[in-house]
C-alpha cells in the first residue's frame, strides 16, 4: 500500500491515494465461493465505493479506510469486542457500516447503545453525516436525534444507558459504544443478548477504563465467549507520529493519556494520583509566603456534619506551595470568620465553594470571594487540574491529612473523605492548570455521584 505524506509537523495528515486493498478482498472472496454479488454488497466494498467523511479541518472527503478500519468493515464475526484509541476514526466505521446493513438490507434494525443521551446523539449525527455524503442517498421516512427510518423498513436507533435499554428491540446488530464507561453495563449486556437472541451481531468497543467493569473481562477473555478481536493503539493511525505523542502526553494527565490513547487498563483505573508523583510532593515545600508572586486561596464549605477545609497556596517560581491549611468542624458564622481572617492575613484571591450551604457564607462575607459553582464537569476540571500539577511536580505540600485523601481518592469518590482535595482542587484550577483533554467519563453519571 501507498505510504501518505505528512504536511503537519507532528501529525500525519492523509493524501488520497489508490490501494490494492479492494483487489485482495475480492480474491479472498472469491476463493471462499461468495458471488460477485455479495462482494458489491460488502460492508468494505460499499464503503469505499459510496462512503464520504468530514473531517474538521479538511471538510468531506472519500472515505479511504486505514488498514484496521478496513479489517474491521470486513469482519462478519456474530461477536467483535474493539480496544481503541480516541479520535481514530472507529466511531466512523461503525456509522458506516450500520448504514450499510440499513441500505441493502430492508427491514433490519441496527441498534447503537451509548453511556449517556449526548453521546447516543453523536452516532445519529455520523449516520447522517454520511447519508449527506452519498451519491444517492436512500429515503428516509423519520428522523431525529435518537433514530432514522428508511423507506425500505430499515431503522437506526441510538439510545443511551439505562438499565432497560435493549429490552423490547429486536435488533439486527447491536453496538455497545465506550462500554467500559457506560453505567449499568451488566444489565445492558444480559438485556441485549436477549435482542440479539435469534442471531444478531454484537460489537462492543471502548477505549480503557481500568478493569472494574465488564469490558475489560470481556477483552481478557474472563467472560463472555468467543470473540473476535481489535486493538487499535494511537500508533496505529496515520494521524499521529512520535512527536504528536511527546507534545500531547506533555498537555494531558498520565492517567488521561493511559485511558484516551495508550489502552492500558491499569494506569487507567479509578485511582488518581500516582503514589510517586505524591511521594514527590515534600521535597522543597516552602511555606514562607513571602516571595509569592500570586496567591490563591479556596474554601470547601462542610454541609451538617461535614468539616469545612480552607486552603491557601502561592507560586514562587513557577511552583505552587501550600501556605496554610485548616479542617474544622465550626459553626458557619465561625468558618466565615476564618475566611475572612486568612484573606486579611494572606491577600490575594479567595474562591468559595458556593453549593448548598457556601451560598449563604458568601452572603454574609464581609470581604469579596470568588463562588466556586461544583458540577459534574467543574469539579472532574478541577481534579485534573490538581493531578496535572502533582504529576509535574509543582504543587508542594506535606499535610498528613491532604496526603491521606489524595493516596486513596478515586473518580467514584461518593464514598470517600475528600473535602480536603476538593479544597486543594478548587485552588489549582484557578492557577490556570488545564489538562487540554475532554473530562474522563469513567466516572458516576448522576449528579448524585457528584454533588456535595
Amino acid at each position: 500500500m501507498a505510504r501518505r505524506l505528512p504536511t503537519h509537523p507532528g501529525l500525519v495528515w492523509l493524501s488520497e491515494v489508490e490501494s490494492d486493498l479492494d483487489e485482495m478482498v475480492d480474491r479472498q472472496r472469491r476463493a471462499r465461493g461468495e458471488s460477485h454479488e455479495a462482494i458489491a454488497l460488502s460492508p468494505l466494498t460499499w464503503a469505499e465505493q459510496n462512503a464520504t467523511i468530514v473531517l474538521p479541518t479538511e471538510g468531506r472527503k472519500p472515505f479511504h479506510p486505514y488498514v484496521y478500519q478496513a479489517a474491521i468493515l470486513d469482519d462478519p464475526s456474530p461477536r467483535r469486542v474493539i480496544l481503541k484509541a480516541r479520535q481514530t476514526g472507529i466511531s466512523n466505521v461503525v456509522a458506516i457500516e450500520a448504514l450499510h446493513k440499513a441500505i441493502t438490507r430492508a427491514d433490519s434494525a441496527e441498534l447503537f447503545v451509548s453511556r449517556n443521551q449526548d453521546a447516543a446523539r453523536v452516532l445519529i449525527r455520523y449516520c447522517q453525516v454520511a447519508i449527506n455524503g452519498l451519491m444517492n442517498p436512500p429515503q428516509l421516512v423519520n428522523e431525529n436525534q435518537s433514530e432514522l427510518v428508511f423507506d425500505n423498513g430499515s431503522r437506526i436507533v441510538s439510545l443511551p444507558a439505562t438499565p432497560s435499554t435493549g429490552r423490547g428491540i429486536a435488533a439486527t446488530d447491536v453496538y455497545l459504544d465506550e462500554f467500559a464507561f457506560t453505567a449499568y453495563d451488566e444489565l445492558i449486556y444480559e438485556s441485549i443478548l436477549g435482542t440479539i437472541a435469534t442471531g444478531g451481531r454484537l460489537t462492543v468497543l471502548s477505549t480503557a477504563n481500568g478493569r472494574a467493569n465488564l469490558f475489560f473481562r470481556i477483552w481478557s477473555g474472563l467472560e463472555g465467549g468467543d470473540w473476535s478481536r481489535h486493538r487499535i493503539h494511537w500508533s496505529d493511525c496515520p494521524r499521529y507520529d512520535e512527536a504528536w505523542a511527546i507534545r500531547t502526553k506533555g498537555e494531558m494527565t498520565r492517567q488521561s493519556f493511559a485511558q484516551e490513547y495508550d489502552l492500558d487498563f491499569l494506569t487507567s483505573g479509578d485511582a488518581v494520583f500516582d503514589p510517586d508523583d505524591l511521594a514527590k510532593c515534600a521535597d522543597g515545600w516552602n511555606i514562607d509566603p513571602v516571595g509569592c508572586e500570586q496567591i490563591i486561596t479556596a474554601w470547601d464549605i462542610g454541609r451538617r456534619r461535614d468539616p469545612t477545609v480552607g486552603i491557601t497556596i502561592g507560586r514562587r517560581s513557577g511552583i505552587w506551595h501550600l501556605l496554610a491549611y485548616v479542617r474544622v468542624l465550626e459553626p458557619y458564622p465561625a468558618v466565615q470568620a476564618r475566611i475572612e481572617k486568612r484573606q486579611r492575613e494572606f491577600g490575594g484571591e479567595t474562591y468559595v465553594e458556593s453549593n448548598g450551604p457556601g451560598d449563604p457564607v458568601i452572603e454574609n462575607l464581609n470581604i469579596q470571594v470568588h463562588p466556586f459553582l461544583t458540577t459534574a464537569r467543574s469539579k472532574v476540571q478541577a481534579i485534573q487540574a490538581l493531578q496535572l500539577l502533582i504529576q509535574q511536580g509543582r504543587f508542594k505540600h506535606d499535610v498528613e491529612q491532604l496526603s491521606r485523601e489524595l493516596s486513596l481518592y478515586q473518580w467514584n469518590d461518593k464514598d470517600l473523605i475528600q473535602d480536603s482535595v476538593m479544597s486543594a482542587a478548587i485552588a489549582a484550577v484557578q492557577t490556570g492548570t488545564l489538562p487540554d483533554i475532554p473530562a474522563p467519563v469513567g466516572i458516576p453519571r448522576s449528579d448524585e455521584g457528584w454533588m456535595r
